[in-house]
């Protein structure tokens, strides 16, 4: 039988060898047979799979938004509304204060409450509809920015499918498992390689403070951004600004990825045929400059309707750096335009805002240990136990006793290691997180509200899955079985010949 399947196999392959050596060399009939169409075809229904999971994600934001008549009961949404029907004139607002009167400039902000203001009156379940589908927006902006900056499917929706469920509490369905397998991890490990805990420690270490950031770092002390932003209607500025700032970032990124031209590496033994994966520089196309003028536009927006947009020419600038490494030949020129728009917004907002600060302003800005706080929060979240940790230690050896020391020291060596292991996929890694504390940067120095996090935890859901990705990874090297050092090579080895 085995001889008969052999002469059948050897039989198929003649035939097929055949077949082929009878088209010319020219025949249009050789192009359908190529490997990369179907490549091709695998990509687009990974990504049609991607978006998808995505649209499917953004289900809880839309049942989770809020009827409730409270919606304008608030202080300052029931001066807003009022100042914004006394005056009737929606144009207005881009020459001067926005409603609070509280020196903001936030025009595009603004016209957002008055569309919902002619559409829905005093009726609170339109206003929050309204922000619910500016929540659903900024997930699918930041799916489409992900896909261009990182092109990989998986990353790119997982990312975003989980900054969706970090406006409710289906997140925390996710972490219970984490921590489960960490914990399995932790034990297979030990019986596959017992005390080498370098092939199983580092796994367990970088599960459990994936947690953390899977969490959205439960929000850093200041309300889920869910409840910032679709059941308060001020934290729409936040929401607004944040679909401008993260279409700004994927047009961009789309410009620099589809017509770049990419930098050449030196081919290994490990690459395979250039026939079946090689890429040619991208040709631009005739309308390539429309992507990076519609981001040009998207940051105008961005910058009138909430303040904390400032910081995305610099975001724009990391998405180019970012570029730069995975290959691309980024053209530095449109970062110039980027900084001149930010320059044009101080000058406007010079003009048409009232010098000085107001009495809110005044009562918002804080320093001291809690600047340093929220940017440790973000930078390196373990810093800000050292202080209660010391003071434990002060009590003497029977603190030994207690469980915080060990708590604090299991808290550092998780934030440790998962930072040092990030370096697997470094790329990825540094761009969600340096992109998010570049966002969150000038909200260290006010009294911290909810939606002030909400578009750097859009960004550092990136870093998150990211680490997710590579504690999987060293998961995999605990649970498979130790490898074993191959024999010495003879020398000279047996059948070689013989060295002269």
């Amino acid at each position: 039988m085995a001889r008969g399947r052999q002469f059948h196999r050897q039989y198929q392959l003649e035939t097929r060898r055949a077949f082929l050596t009878s088209i010319p060399h020219r025949s249009p009939l050789v192009v359908p047979l190529s490997p990369p169409i179907i490549g091709h075809n695998r990509r687009v229904r990974r990504w049609i799979g991607a978006f998808v999971a995505v649209v499917f994600s953004c289900i809880p934001i839309f049942l989770a938004r809020s009827s409730s008549p409270n919606l304008l009961r608030d202080t300052d949404t029931h001066v807003l509304l009022d100042a914004i029907r006394e005056r009737n004139a929606p144009f207005s607002w881009f020459v001067g204060d926005w409603p609070l009167q509280n020196h903001f400039y936030r025009p595009i902000s603004t016209l957002a409450f008055e569309v919902d203001n002619r559409l829905y009156g005093a009726n609170a379940a339109g206003y929050g509809l309204t922000n619910a589908l500016l929540c659903i927006a900024c997930v699918l902006m930041l799916f489409w920015f992900l896909r261009e900056l990182t092109d990989l499917p998986l990353l790119a929706g997982a990312s975003a499918c989980l900054f969706a469920l970090q406006h409710t509490e289906y997140q925390f369905l996710l972490l219970t498992p984490i921590y489960y397998f960490a914990l399995l991890t932790a034990i297979f490990g030990i019986i596959r390689h017992r005390l080498v805990v370098k092939l199983w420690l580092p796994a367990c270490l970088v599960l459990l403070y994936s947690i953390l950031e899977l969490a959205g770092m439960d929000s850093l002390g200041s309300g889920s951004i869910g409840g910032g932003t679709i059941d308060w209607l001020p934290g729409r500025t936040a929401t607004v600004m944040t679909v401008f700032a993260l279409a700004a970032m994927a047009a961009y990124a789309r410009f620099e990825r589809t017509s770049a031209g990419r930098f050449e590496k030196s081919p290994t033994a490990l690459d395979p045929p250039a026939t079946r994966s090689k890429k040619m520089d991208a040709k631009p196309a005739r309308a390539a400059f429309a992507l990076p003028v519609a981001s040009l536009l998207c940051i105008a927006f961005a910058f009138g309707s909430y303040e904390q947009a400032v910081m995305l020419p610099g975001a724009m600038l990391a998405v180019a750096v970012t570029m730069r490494v995975r290959g691309y030949r980024v053209r530095w020129g449109w970062q110039v335009g980027f900084w001149l728009i930010l320059v044009g917004y101080l000058v406007l907002r010079k003009m048409v805002i009232p010098p000085g600060a107001s009495g809110y302003q005044l009562q918002q800005f804080r320093k001291g240990p809690g600047v340093a706080i929220s940017l440790f929060d973000y930078s390196m979240p373990f810093v800000n136990g050292i202080k209660g940790f010391l003071t434990d230690l002060e009590g003497g050896p029977i603190m030994l006793m207690t469980a915080a020391p060990y708590g604090f020291i299991l808290t550092a060596a998780e934030n440790l290691t998962a930072f040092y292991q990030a370096r697997r996929r470094w790329t990825f890694a540094l761009a969600g997180y340096g992109i998010s504390i570049i966002a969150f940067l000038p909200m260290a120095w006010v009294k911290q509200f909810p939606h002030y996090n909400y578009w750097p935890m859009a960004l550092r859901s990136l870093f998150a899955v990211t680490l997710l990705w590579v504690g999987i990874e060293l998961a995999v090297i605990a649970w498979s079985p130790r490898g074993r050092q191959a024999p010495q090579r003879l020398d000279p080895a047996p059948g070689s010949l013989p060295r002269r």
